[in-house]
């Protein structure tokens, strides 16, 4: 999540020269032209991949067109790919009511000896709302991040990042909770276990939109996939654009798909799921995250979660 391997922006002149003596001087059609390109880019800096329509209704266009939107891949520098069709689970559930109980959850849950603090809290307790607003709306939004650290610049990235003996592989080792600025809900590490560093229950932001609306914070759950990355060469100093491809295990697909069945029960209709990347388009130091997602794999891992739920509903 931090750092987002932006790409190495060209110095800009600062001084035009006009006369004899050189002088500080601008000529009115040049100082016209250059507040145009000021207000220009000032509007392109607002422009958004996705525009946020209205309070009530979030982004333009129904649930399902809201994803599709959302979930543009994200390439190299935050550059976004077009909208591709949803993958089937996604295609024919994203906005529909989920029909799962929470006590069905529960069960399942603790069948599998998974607390409920660690896929984001109470499974029957209502999700966070927007905050600065009466009556308020649940939340809609599931953000898909990746942490984009440890940043092994120029290094190689160790080939033992999806072992137990990978450091950040232990959040005993490395706990997110810790330190200030904004932090996801609930983290992932490359084991497929997770860390709630905040309920899902409470607000709490994790984009440049909610940072620019603060209104909005509590309509978004966020959640961070452990992901390292390494430096682009000759892409700037210190820069964390590559990571592992492919970008995240399949013990992660599961448990993010856990997660979001955990957090559409709270809700009573499956969330509208987006990338960090395609939320932060349009605004300064947007994040270029997740890296290398594969929407197939964790589909796939939503579909088979959906199947062992009605398998143990069955006794099978």
């Amino acid at each position: 999540m931090p750092g987002r391997g932006a790409a190495p922006r060209a110095p800009l002149c600062n001084r035009l020269c006009f006369g004899d003596n050189a002088r500080m001087t601008l000529r009115p059609a040049l100082l016209s032209l250059l507040l145009f390109a000021t207000a220009s880019a000032a509007l392109a800096q607002k422009q958004a991949a996705c525009p946020y329509a209205a309070w009530k209704s979030g982004f333009k266009g129904d649930a399902r067109a809201q994803a599709t939107c959302l979930l543009r891949p994200v390439k190299l520098y935050a550059r976004l790919g077009d909208s591709g069709p949803l993958p089937d689970f996604l295609a024919s559930h994203v906005g529909q009511r989920t029909g799962i109980a929470p006590a069905r959850l529960r069960a399942w849950l603790a069948a599998q000896s998974i607390s409920e603090a660690d896929v984001g809290g109470a499974v029957d307790a209502p999700l966070s709302r927007a905050v600065g607003r009466l009556a308020a709306p649940m939340a809609r939004f599931f953000v898909i991040h990746d942490t984009s650290y440890p940043n092994f610049l120029l290094e190689t990235i160790p080939g033992h990042i999806n072992d137990a003996s990978w450091d950040f592989n232990d959040f005993t080792v490395r706990n997110p909770a810790p330190g200030g600025g904004p932090k996801g809900h609930v983290y992932v590490n490359r084991l497929g276990n997770s860390l709630a560093v905040r309920n899902f229950g409470t607000p709490g932001y994790a984009s440049k939109l909610e940072k620019d609306k603060p209104s909005l914070t509590g309509l978004f759950l966020h959640v961070e996939l452990v992901q390292p990355r390494r430096s682009v060469p000759g892409g700037g100093r210190g820069n964390d654009g590559l990571a592992p491809d492919p970008g995240f295990t399949p013990a992660q697909y599961d448990r993010l798909a856990l997660l979001y069945f955990a957090a559409s029960v709270r809700k009573g209709t499956w969330l509208i799921p987006a990338f960090h990347a395609v939320l932060d388009t349009g605004f300064a130091n947007g994040h270029d995250d997740p890296q290398n997602f594969s929407l197939a794999d964790w589909s796939a891992s939503l579909s088979r979660l959906q199947a062992a739920l009605q398998q143990a509903d069955t006794g099978q």
